[in-house]
């Protein structure tokens, strides 16, 4: 974060606190509603548990299906997975089962062999950003599991068990506030005024702390933010809350806590992206 003043900061945030007690108005330019940000990142559950993807995330390929990481076949549906790298840099991946089945795709084709037998799917499996993703209802009801998919929610549910079963979570309507020019700041003394690792209100700095304009954002308010490209910080998007300011912070722009070194964070530079409010 821009070098600060903690008095600065207290004006700052006293001011911002001021702000919040009135009705946070969002400018009728910017007052569309998201498409749901957080489902930009398709969400997998298998029976009643919501599955985590800590890097590669499940994606929505051009032919509406749910592509997700093969690794996710590996420790979620019990398969063994093996690969191979073709000539024509495709992969070749064989999974197996404990059962003795097996299922066989190729990245870029629409047909698998099941067993044995060639069987044509409605989408290919993919190689994206050197990751292999296979296609997930496929391969599930390749092994006799239902798929369900709630539009609502963006979440494809496996009901591996057998039994039908609710969303394991539920979208959240967001308000697009507007782009936003973001940089990153880490823990460092010499971002914070020399208080050291915590934000205004004197909480430890962490993924998801970000400090604003409160005269743009007042300060608690809860936010989603996406857009940004740097390892540190949830792929696809994050929940967030203004809980910080900083002197070089006015109108649209934003800090991010990340952790790591100041060297480390030059690296983020300056990037755009957008800012949802939470309700």
């Amino acid at each position: 974060m821009p070098m600060v003043n903690k008095m600065q900061k207290w004006v700052a945030g006293a001011c911002a606190a001021a702000i919040s007690f009135c009705a946070f108005a969002v400018p009728a330019a910017h007052a569309e509603v998201s498409p749901l940000a957080e489902t930009l990142t398709v969400k997998v559950q298998v029976n009643s548990n919501l599955i985590q993807f800590p890097d590669a995330q499940p994606f929505i390929d051009d032919q509406g299906r749910t592509q997700v990481p093969v690794r996710f076949v590996s420790e979620e549906l019990g398969y063994q997975v093996d690969w191979s790298r073709l000539s024509d840099g495709q992969i070749n991946v064989q999974l197996k089962n404990d059962a003795g089945k097996t299922l066989t795709l190729e990245t870029g084709k629409s047909t698998a062999v099941v067993d044995g037998k060639a069987e044509a799917m409605d989408t290919a499996a993919v190689l994206r950003d050197g990751r292999v993703y296979v296609p997930l209802r496929f391969i599930s009801e390749s092994k006799g599991i239902r798929v369900q998919w709630d539009s609502n929610n963006f979440i494809a549910i496996l009901n591996e068990d057998g039994n039908y079963h609710a969303p394991a979570w539920y979208a959240t309507r967001m308000k697009l506030l507007s782009t936003f020019t973001a940089t990153a700041y880490s823990a460092d003394p010499k971002e914070n005024g020399g208080y050291g690792a915590v934000d205004y209100f004197g909480n430890p700095l962490k993924v998801g702390t970000v400090a604003v304009d409160p005269a743009v954002i007042p300060l608690g308010t809860k936010l989603y933010v996406e857009g940004y490209d740097f390892n540190g910080l949830p792929a696809g998007g994050m929940y967030a809350e203004a809980t910080d300011t900083g002197n070089a912070l006015k109108g649209n722009r934003i800090d991010l806590f990340v952790p790591g070194s100041r060297e480390e964070l030059k690296k983020f530079g300056f990037q755009q992206v957008k800012v949802y409010l939470l309700p």
